[in-house]
């Protein structure tokens, strides 16, 4: 597929990324693209001299073939989270931090989006989750998420209990800072610096992590990806629930929070010769 039409994402109000949005936009011109800004980026002081569209939510839902994002794999969540259900595929351009789902790097950029706006490029769908906050019977919040659904105490020094239910049955409770619900590509996020599994992306499971457990026999599980999962909180204990590191709402102890696989996920864009068992060795240091 050739791209026509293609929005641009940056860092969000990061002047350091506006010479190489700058740089990108000049390049993607010169291949006869229509290139508009998303709404953040438009936003960037440092672009005003572009003069470019803001790419409004109807231009996403009609017009928009492809995102692509300057930043790390928090730029991407966001852009994930808000092109995922309009089924605008992704790619992502790494500035030199560790970003697991930003496979071009900088130094590379030019050649690498030539080779995909010429169709090189291979596409993998990302699951995602979906998140509902359930108070007396009404949804309260709501969300979804590429990465992880976390539970967690707020900045006291008291742990929280938590008990959780996977398609109605009770698997655990325990007290602890929190628990993360990851899908397989947020297992190398929050989940994995809390002990948890590294997922395969094509793994269709999501696992569930205890973050810090006052009982060590309290272990991160893998869960069958159709599964509804039902996390409570005791009450009157200070906690809230944050999707993709985004705060959703704050816990008062008698909701549930209902999550489920999304219905949509994400179409990544990945460079052909991308391996992710490559990725893991250089972004882990393995040998």
């Amino acid at each position: 597929m050739s791209y026509k039409n293609i929005a641009v994402f940056g860092k969000y109000q990061d002047d350091s990324v506006a010479s190489h949005v700058a740089e990108l936009v000049s390049f993607l011109l010169t291949q006869n693209v229509k290139v508009y800004l998303g709404d953040t980026t438009a936003d960037t002081e440092a672009l005003n001299n572009l003069s470019l569209e803001r790419a409004t939510d109807e231009d996403l839902a009609n017009v928009i073939e492809l995102g692509i994002v300057l930043g790390g794999d928090g730029t991407m969540l966001s852009a994930a989270r808000k092109l995922a259900p309009l089924g605008i595929p992704i790619i992502g351009i790494n500035l030199g931090q560790l970003g697991f789902l930003t496979d071009v790097p900088l130094t590379s950029m030019s050649d690498d989006i030539l080779k995909i706006l010429q169709g090189s490029h291979a596409e993998e769908q990302r699951m995602m989750l979906s998140l509902e906050v359930i108070r007396n019977g009404k949804v309260i919040a709501s969300s979804h998420a590429l990465n992880d659904i976390v539970v967690s105490r707020h900045n006291t020094d008291h742990l929280i209990t938590w008990s959780c239910r996977v398609n109605g049955k009770l698997v655990t409770s325990a007290r602890s800072d929190g628990v993360i619900v990851s899908t397989p590509t947020g297992s190398t996020a929050y989940a994995l610096s809390a002990g948890g599994p590294i997922l395969d992306p094509e793994l269709d499971a999501v696992v569930l992590v205890p973050i810090c457990p006052h009982t060590l026999s309290n272990r991160p599980i893998a869960i069958r990806a159709n599964s509804i999962i039902e996390i409570t909180v005791a009450e009157a204990e200070p906690a809230h629930v944050s999707a993709d590191g985004q705060r959703q709402c704050d816990l008062q102890g008698n909701e549930v929070i209902r999550i489920s696989r999304s219905p949509h996920s994400l179409k990544l864009i990945k460079m052909t010769e991308s391996d992710h068992y490559g990725t893991l060795r250089e972004k882990l240091g393995w040998g």
